[in-house]
């Protein structure tokens, strides 16, 4: 059961340029095929969250995977803030995905952060609603999309 919380209510107001039709847009720029810069907020972002979905304690073992396996040829990527999450949180709804995120991110709905709530909850966002929201972490499957960059 969703518990809203501290985090209802952090979605960010960040407007996304893009253009349909392309791979690429003002503010997200593809790095490869693997990661996606933040030229907004210079944040490298995994295009693509995990393929699995998992309770957000799962999560960190998922990165320390990603970072001994150096994906994309790194080793420090983490779990992002809600307050790093929610910059990707795009002002209007995607017309071909109906995500409140840019397309190059692929098409997960929700995703962990590494912010915690009270009584072992943890903070998502949920891209299909564009907004952040708190809930029991031992019971919810989400994925993890991880991050590099400024913390």
């Amino acid at each position: 059961m969703i518990r809203k919380g501290v985090c209802v209510g952090m979605n960010a107001e960040a407007v996304v340029e893009r253009s349909y039709g392309t791979v690429t847009s003002e503010r997200f720029v593809l790095e490869g095929d693997l990661v996606v810069r933040d030229s907004e907020t210079g944040l490298l972002w995994q295009r693509n969250a995990s393929g699995e979905r998992m309770v957000w304690e799962e999560g960190f073992g998922y990165v320390e995977h990603l970072n001994a396996t150096r994906f994309a040829g790194f080793d420090d990527w983490r779990y992002p803030t809600r307050e790093e999450m929610a910059t990707l949180i795009s002002a209007e709804e995607d017309r071909l995905t109906g995500l409140y995120i840019d397309p190059l991110f692929g098409t997960q709905r929700n995703c962990w952060t590494f912010t915690e709530g009270p009584h072992h909850q943890a903070c998502y966002v949920d891209f299909y609603y564009g907004d952040v929201y708190l809930v029991e972490g031992n019971y919810a499957n989400y994925s993890v999309r991880v991050v590099r960059g400024p913390a």
